[in-house]
């Protein structure tokens, strides 16, 4: 029987719109293109989770419209299980709106439209599945957020955290003992206060990182540089893969959900969970589209083989 990983996010149609440049004040600019998808953080990891080989089943909430029924089509035929998204009545899907210019500079705007219907009722069914592992990111409120810790507590389930932001308002303590955190370089100053600006910073903003929240296992994702992995005890640091960094749109989540996946396996040991988030990350970042680019074991060992 395959294993079974909970992601508890937010589900969002993603409209992604290219140009020279952005329109200033009461301007009008000609577009170069544009794509229209099911997306986002929650939606790319549950993809992760299933081509990863897992049972990945799906908690979020989409709308009462023609996206919503797109999204779960979607979804439903990559092999996720749908059952715990919630469609509110008269509801729209959220939107994820990015505008992008020839610079590769880009502005996000984010609608959350039904994503804001997502009860605790809602996320305590979908513990009904019995799931092994619940991966949870910052998609959710503060409160759902730390309802899902909560829940996932009551039942011995280990908790992935990787929130794909920097910290807001959430306080991480409040999400008590976890099995993992996922961060980023870049976010890891917002939950702790020190920078891992250089090797020498690493184990120190690992060591406070886990004065503010507890964990078996820190892990922080360090560009160009690899992944460093600190257990309170003992530190390590796992390279990272070649990659012609074509389009990073989702390796971000896709890293992170197959470093759950790789670990959650009973073949994995933390170090090569490391190295296989790496490849994925790699192998996401070679290829255009975030979606589009999550791999599957059967894609990451001839990319590694090239």
């Amino acid at each position: 029987m395959n294993k079974r990983i909970l992601t508890v996010s937010s589900a969002y149609m993603c409209l992604s719109a290219n140009m020279q440049c952005l329109p200033g004040g009461s301007q009008e600019r000609d577009g170069t293109g544009y794509r229209i998808a099911p997306g986002g953080s929650g939606i790319t990891a549950a993809l992760t989770f299933r081509a990863m080989g897992f049972d990945s089943i799906f908690c979020a909430a989409s709308g009462d419209d023609a996206y919503g029924r797109r999204i779960k089509r979607f979804l439903s035929e990559a092999g996720v299980d749908c059952r715990y998204l919630k469609t509110p009545r008269k509801s729209k899907t959220g939107l994820y709106l990015t505008l992008c210019e020839e610079e590769k500079t880009s502005r996000c705007v984010r609608f959350a439209e039904a994503n804001a219907a997502l009860t605790r009722g809602d996320i305590e069914e979908a513990f009904t599945t019995y799931p092994d592992a619940v991966y949870l990111q910052k998609e959710l409120s503060d409160e759902l957020t730390v309802a899902v810790a909560d829940i996932a507590h009551e039942k011995n389930v280990p908790i992935f955290f990787q929130p794909c932001r920097k910290r807001e308002e959430l306080m991480p303590e409040r999400l008590g003992a976890l099995e993992m955190v996922i961060l980023d370089a870049d976010e890891v100053y917002s939950y702790c206060g020190t920078a891992p600006s250089e090797y020498d910073k690493f184990l120190q903003a690992a060591m406070a990182l886990s004065s503010r929240m507890k964990a078996k296992y820190y892990v922080i994702r360090i560009p160009d540089r690899g992944t460093f992995i600190y257990d309170g005890i003992y530190y390590e640091m796992a390279g990272e893969y070649p990659s012609t960094y074509l389009d990073e749109t989702g390796a971000k989540e896709i890293y992170g959900a197959a470093f759950v996946a790789a670990y959650t396996g009973s073949d994995f040991s933390i170090k090569k969970a490391a190295k296989c988030a790496a490849a994925a990350y790699a192998y996401a970042s070679s290829n255009k589209g975030d979606i589009t680019s999550v791999p599957s074991l059967s894609d990451l060992v001839p990319f590694l083989k090239r």
